[in-house]
């Protein structure tokens, strides 16, 4: 590996003397490339093997042009991902027609964030817009360290306030070995709220609220391991304690929130997720698939009072195409399946992480779920990066923007054995369209914008802070 300025410098004008003297481009790159060495450039705080690992080529590699080429740009796209720059270039620098030089030139983000919490307790922002309540309003401060030590962990320690209080403290290290193949991430908090939701009616939640002190309490912690024997597949294994306590006016209107009369519950969970993702660009794609599947147990015996005896079993898949420069066709698929009957504490259908678009204000409780998605994108404005030498500091003086249009139409139902009597979207199939624009920004900010209607004959413009899959 080529770490001394002297010799890039002279790498870098033999490589002008090559090009210069070249007959045409095309005669001037051999049908096979031979990669003799690697160069990393930009990275003050970031550890250059961080780097390195997310690369596909290696030192020492040969291969054919095409496929050198296509490993360039996945390793791009690798080191976007893992979102702590907010440009990267990988190129070749050829000192012969077949042997070459990777640079990989990074512009670092800006990695310790003290940031105001500002998080609403209703499902979604549109639902919380009814009625604008700013004591529905989470409010306290976040600080985040990203990239500690250079060796992309993550340290984050958080205080709440104001509609729930939370307290937590999380760490994450992506790498705890020479291979850079196994992860650790260990973290936990305590949450005390004055409201809470018992059920539903008329898929409208049901709150209950104490004003004299707080309807729901809890305690968590988590452990998880994980391993990337490859750059797209990603498996994760986790423990997790949790132990809650609600007043006796939550058990008294929902006598399966816990167990029967039960006001509290303490239990372990064990879980295992596989991921393959192999997006272009993670949080807003134009092609690439995503697949992940999740199976969770809640409840071991041991440490168990009052504990969930339920697994649940989870899968999505996801698929983008682009079939023109300016056109992404998009489609979803995933569901959730529980062995078991869940209290209502550890259930969850549609409403809340997941939905169809157009039932925004509607909650569908349930033990299983099927939700299915289809956009077609277009591009308004392709993403460009704009230098700002005004700001300060360089982490934010590379701005992006890019615009889209899309149209969507969402399926999905909630298969519901105890609240579809009192809910009538329950056990029927739900379906949205309509028509949106997403704005992305720096730092991995989306911002969309839709006018949807659904099956009941409603319609309105929703907000939303995240990309539709």
């Amino acid at each position: 590996m080529f770490r001394c300025p002297v010799a890039l410098l002279v790498l870098g004008l033999l490589c002008g003397w090559s090009r210069s003297h070249a007959q045409t481009p095309a005669l001037a790159i051999h049908p096979t490339v031979q990669v003799i060495g690697l160069s990393v450039v930009g990275n003050k705080v970031t550890r250059e093997h961080i780097i390195l690992r997310e690369l596909l080529v290696k030192e020492g590699d040969t291969m054919n042009s095409e496929r050198f080429y296509e490993r360039l740009e996945r390793s791009r796209q690798n080191l976007l991902n893992t979102g702590l720059f907010n440009t990267v270039a990988v190129l070749p620098l050829y000192i012969d027609p077949r042997n070459v030089i990777v640079e990989v030139t990074v512009n670092e983000r800006w990695y310790l964030w003290p940031a105001v919490v500002f998080d609403l307790a209703d499902p979604n922002f549109n639902t919380w817009w009814l009625t604008k309540d700013l004591s529905r309003v989470n409010y306290g401060v976040y600080l985040y360290r990203y990239n500690f030590r250079g060796l992309n962990e993550t340290i984050y320690a958080m205080a709440q306030f104001g509609y729930a209080q939370r307290f937590a403290l999380h760490y994450k290290a992506p790498y705890i070995d020479r291979r850079q193949r196994w992860g650790l991430s260990i973290g936990g908090g305590y949450l005390q709220q004055a409201e809470v939701t018992a059920g539903t009616s008329e898929n409208l939640r049901i709150l209950l609220a104490n004003p004299d002190g707080p309807n729901r309490t809890e305690r968590y912690g988590e452990a998880e391991v994980t391993l990337r024997r490859n750059h797209d597949i990603r498996h994760h294994w986790r423990i997790g304690y949790t132990s809650a306590d609600v007043a006796d006016t939550v058990v008294n209107t929902a006598l399966d929130y816990f167990n029967g009369f039960a006001t509290n519950s303490t239990f372990l969970s064990l879980g295992y997720t596989f991921v393959w993702d192999k997006r272009d660009v993670r949080f807003f794609p134009r092609s690439g698939h995503y697949l992940e599947g999740r199976l969770d147990r809640y409840g071991l015996g041991l440490l168990d009072e009052n504990a969930p005896d339920i697994t649940t079993l989870y899968a999505t898949g996801k698929r983008w195409w682009k079939v023109h420069e300016n056109i992404t066709l998009a489609l979803s698929m995933r569901g959730k399946y529980t062995f078991g009957t869940p209290p209502y504490y550890v259930q969850e259908g549609l409403g809340y992480g997941h939905y169809v678009r157009g039932y925004e204000y509607y909650v569908v409780d349930g033990e299983h779920f099927a939700l299915g998605r289809g956009n077609f994108v277009y591009q308004l404005v392709k993403p460009r990066n704009y230098r700002v030498e005004a700001v300060p500091l360089e982490a934010f003086r590379t701005l992006h923007f890019a615009l889209y249009a899309h149209a969507f139409a969402d399926a999905g139902r909630v298969w519901d054995g105890r609240y579809a009597a009192t809910n009538f979207l329950a056990n029927t199939w739900l379906s949205g369209y309509g028509v949106g624009l997403d704005l992305v920004s720096s730092y991995d900010q989306v911002i969309r914008g839709e006018y949807s209607f659904n099956a009941l004959g409603e319609h309105g413009f929703f907000l939303h802070f995240s990309q539709p899959f």
